[in-house]
């Protein structure tokens, strides 16, 4: 390679916060300090998440471009022709985002004012608005600043981050006029391998499709963050790709772990991130079946959910959650990493519990900080998977397979600490970012 100037594709990025972000995150940060110089080309708007200006500090040495995005929707349109600033994180802070007097009757009055035109205006936007995503109309001044950059720093390294399936096709755009440029398609997420991460309307599937089946004939290496994501190609492409395809998984960034010795424990089982709606009650009924059975233990242990706290609270309201189990739950709004990571130092436990039938492909974001900071885990999650796998692995799982053995776990926190004996401390640092990035040069180096 004859130097190491990378550029770097993502719609997500610092200071941005969410799990979408961190991945190309830590890699840029981390590929800097191994010498390396990443240049970042991202979106100017970010219109719908939490912003933390703290992760620019981080990267003060590298250079971020940022080209025009207009979100297609009737929002981006006023906030392109009368630069009023409708974005979430503007909204959220004058109070527009108010959890507090939300209630049933509030989302259900909501609801009524859908009428004639907020179904065509949502009919437009899942057939032609947002196909093949939302970030179509970011990809021309992407691609064009994508050029101008190749050619200031004679750039021979492409990292493109998707979702979104825009980023794989300014990839392509850019092989085509760069045939010898090296271009690492990084996948979060099997794309159209589940109806969550592609769409409904079989036109912009199809549109979807071609761009996924073309980045994969394309790109040079195609790495992901589950091992699954391999088996789950190999299956749909017959082996085709699998001789370019890696496992590379999320770490957690080394500087930001809490010494163990300065945290004092609490009592808290904590949740990491948005609950949605299809995770179900399973964690709750268990939950209160143990408060029920042992309800002198009931205060010994407290459940925390940090994360959005709309979204969450939002989300357990749907679920109809008993109202004492509920008012008992303490939620917590989007925190810095550093406190996200002390917190999680001194829990009992932490959990992860997208259900037994969901999810058994992905390594969740949010497991990537549980295991690189060998936090013990109670889980609810599919048998077998990913997640099962890692934390076996790990030897962090507490697998909460039944009813009994839920409240059992319970019993045993609520009582006294549970103590693993078997965590594979060497395994753990495969999720710490300083792993991630030597990962992602050593496939760097031999394309």
């Amino acid at each position: 390679m004859k130097n190491k100037n990378i550029l770097v594709i993502t719609p997500f990025f610092a200071p941005e916060t969410h799990a979408a972000v961190f991945r190309a995150h830590k890699l840029v940060k981390y590929l800097k300090k191994e010498g390396w110089n990443p240049i970042v080309l991202t979106v100017d708007t970010n219109y719908i998440y939490n912003e933390n200006p703290e992760l620019l500090k981080e990267l003060k040495d590298i250079e971020i471009v940022r080209t025009r995005y207009i979100e297609p929707s009737v929002r981006g349109l006023k906030m392109w022709l009368t630069g009023k600033d409708l974005t979430y994180k503007t909204l959220k802070q004058k109070g527009f985002y108010n959890v507090d007097t939300f209630s049933r009757s509030t989302e259900k009055s909501i609801v009524k004012k859908e009428g004639f035109l907020t179904k065509i205006y949502n009919y437009l936007l899942d057939n032609y608005l947002n196909s093949p995503d939302r970030f179509w109309t970011w990809k021309y001044s992407a691609i064009k600043e994508a050029k101008r950059l190749i050619k200031k720093y004679d750039i021979n390294l492409v990292y493109t981050s998707s979702s979104p399936y825009t980023t794989l096709e300014i990839g392509f755009c850019i092989k085509s006029d760069f045939p010898n440029i090296k271009w690492v398609a990084d996948y979060r997420d099997p794309l159209t391998y589940t109806l969550r991460n592609h769409s409904a309307i079989f036109s912009v599937f199809k549109k979807q499709k071609k761009i996924e089946i073309k980045a994969l004939d394309i790109a040079d290496a195609i790495t992901g963050l589950s091992s699954s994501y391999k088996l789950i190609y190999h299956d749909l492409y017959n082996g085709k790709y699998d001789y370019k395809m890696f496992f590379v998984p999320t770490g957690l960034d080394d500087e930001l772990i809490p010494l163990k010795d300065d945290i004092d424990q609490s009592n808290e089982i904590i949740y990491v991130g948005e609950y949605l709606p299809n995770y179900g009650t399973t964690f709750f009924d268990y939950y209160g079946v143990f408060q029920s059975k042992y309800p002198q233990l009931a205060d010994k242990i407290s459940f925390t959910m940090i994360g959005s706290k709309d979204i969450n609270i939002k989300a357990l309201k749907k679920l109809n959650i008993n109202e004492d189990l509920f008012s008992r739950i303490n939620f917590v709004d989007h925190i810095p990493q550093v406190e996200l990571y002390k917190k999680i130092q001194r829990a009992k436990a932490v959990l992860l519990s997208p259900g037994y039938n969901s999810h058994w492909w992905t390594n969740f974001a949010k497991m990537v900080d549980y295991i690189a900071l060998e936090k013990q885990v109670l889980a609810i999650i599919p048998n077998p998977s990913e997640a099962r796998t890692e934390l076996i692995k790990s030897g962090l799982g507490l697998f909460m397979d039944s009813e009994e053995r839920a409240v059992h776990f319970f019993k045993e926190l609520a009582t006294h600490n549970i103590h693993l004996n078997n965590v594979n401390q060497q395994y753990c640092k495969k999720y710490l970012a300083s792993s991630q990035v030597q990962s992602f040069i050593e496939i760097f180096e031999k394309l």
